[in-house]
């Protein structure tokens, strides 16, 4: 294939894809969990307006601000051009799936460098519309960034071991720069890094200058995660510290919900379901020709699995390097073809669409609107000139928090005492639900109904 014509293959690819993503982004509402509005959003809202809810990480300081300030800046450009409350939310989650994309084109190199030009396609094509992939990437979490980086940190790592002198240092430096801003982005991304770590050291045998350049290149992130600890927590590497003791010696993950250790491997049946039929044989194919892609991401699969606070979303990153292997797969069952072209293609495309299709058979029983209509009302409460306070039902980390409410009132859940205190005059319940009745029972004003919520005013006390 001429390079004009993988060109316009390739975008035609990333066409595709951004279409693909773009249609999860418009139709996911609300929040696929909290930490991407008040680990992300909201204090990134704080620090541009002044006002918000902070949870008790940043009280102990287990987060660092690296991310939340790319978020913030990203903010402030979409508040010059009008957007605010929840579309700050929205445009950050856009961003997010539209970056996403970015590993079309590495796992292209992946796939090639494994298993030539079919490989190359089929693995950059699942890159852009496996679903199981696509329905994380519209959410402002910290692994849609991390995926990114590490990705393309793998393919510099795995590409430069067969570079030239000069392009082996100058890729094994990048393949540093990258894999460690994928640590600052989500700490746990530090586990991909353990395989081509060793590799590097192994190599300061024969290749002592690579190694050097890898862990020079080592001293960008921790130095950008140094500095930002720094200003903002008073410590250098404050965040990390906290994190790992937090986590790991106070195994305080477990509070937040303990799954079994094939929990992973459920959620990967679940998504793919009867799809593992065509993935399994090819994937197994693939493994010997992609050994230190599969070790790397098998080793990070295996301390997730030992972990006992387990969510699907932390599978994201190692899920290309899964796809990449299928691909290899595919090429070397054409290899053992004598006419490859005329069997391998029609494989390669039916194998893909089996694995789309499955995939989004299986995402398509994931919530997709998860608090979506709560959002909606904090948002039409917010554009309310007479708010001075907004109570709902339920806690209010599962809120769209001040982002989406817009306006510097008082939020809570609620609680009957504190409701009857004047400065809350507006709340947000459920249909059919105890507290709806309750308000109802009061005769307090019923002022909008979106989704399965009803938004109620209660009425000024006499004078």
């Amino acid at each position: 294939m001429t390079k004009r014509w993988q060109i316009i293959l390739l975008w035609s690819i990333l066409v595709a894809g951004l279409v693909m993503h773009v249609i999860f982004w418009m139709n996911k509402k609300g929040m696929h969990y909290p930490d991407e509005i008040f680990q992300y959003i909201e204090p990134a809202f704080v620090k541009l307006r002044g006002f918000g809810w902070l949870p008790w990480e940043f009280d102990r300081g287990v987060r660092n601000w690296t991310l939340i300030a790319v978020y913030g800046g990203l903010m402030k450009i979409f508040m010059t051009f009008g957007a605010q409350g929840h579309w700050l939310h929205r445009l950050i989650s856009l961003h997010n799936t539209i970056l996403a994309l970015a590993i079309v084109p590495a796992c292209w190199r992946l796939g090639k460098l494994y298993g030539g030009e079919l490989a190359g396609w089929t693995a950059a094509a699942l890159a852009a519309l496996y679903p199981p992939i696509v329905y994380f990437t519209p959410h402002p979490l910290s692994e849609v960034p991390a995926m990114v980086l590490s990705t393309w940190g793998l393919v510099l790592w795995l590409e430069g071991r067969g570079k030239e002198k000069a392009g082996e240092l100058r890729y094994a430096f990048l393949a540093a720069v990258l894999l460690g801003l994928s640590v600052v982005m989500r700490f746990f991304s530090a586990m991909l890094l353990i395989v081509p770590c060793l590799d590097y050291a192994v190599r300061l045998v024969w290749r002592p200058r690579t190694a050097l350049a890898f862990f020079l290149g080592a001293l960008v992130p921790i130095a950008v995660l140094g500095i930002s600890d720094w200003v903002t927590w008073g410590a250098p590497f404050h965040s990390a510290v906290e994190y790992f003791r937090y986590n790991i010696l106070e195994w305080g993950n477990a509070d937040h919900g303990v799954s079994p250790w094939s929990q992973y491997f459920l959620w990967s049946w679940q998504r793919v379901n009867w799809g593992f039929i065509v993935f399994a044989p090819f994937f197994i194919l693939g493994l010997w020709r992609t050994r230190l892609l599969v070790l790397t991401a098998a080793f990070c699969l295996a301390v997730l699995s030992l972990i006992a606070h387990k969510e699907e979303r932390f599978m994201v990153a190692l899920t290309p390097l899964f796809l990449v292997t299928f691909a290899a797969g595919l090429a070397v069952a054409g290899g053992w073809l004598k006419d490859r072209l005329r069997y391998t293609v029609p494989a390669a495309v039916l194998s893909s669409a089996v694995l789309i299709a499955t995939g989004g058979y299986g995402v398509s029983k994931l919530e997709w609107h998860w608090l979506g209509g709560y959002f909606d009302a904090q948002a039409w409460v917010g554009q309310q000139k007479d708010v001075t306070g907004c109570m709902f039902t339920g806690r209010i980390h599962l809120s769209g928090g001040a982002t989406t409410i817009n306006k510097n009132v008082p939020m809570d859940s609620y609680q009957s005492q504190l409701g009857r205190n004047p400065l809350f005059n507006y709340f947000i319940f459920p249909k059919d639900s105890t507290d709806a009745r309750m308000a109802a029972t009061r005769h307090w004003v019923e002022k909008a109904r979106i989704d399965e919520m009803i938004v109620y005013q209660k009425p000024p006390p006499p004078r």
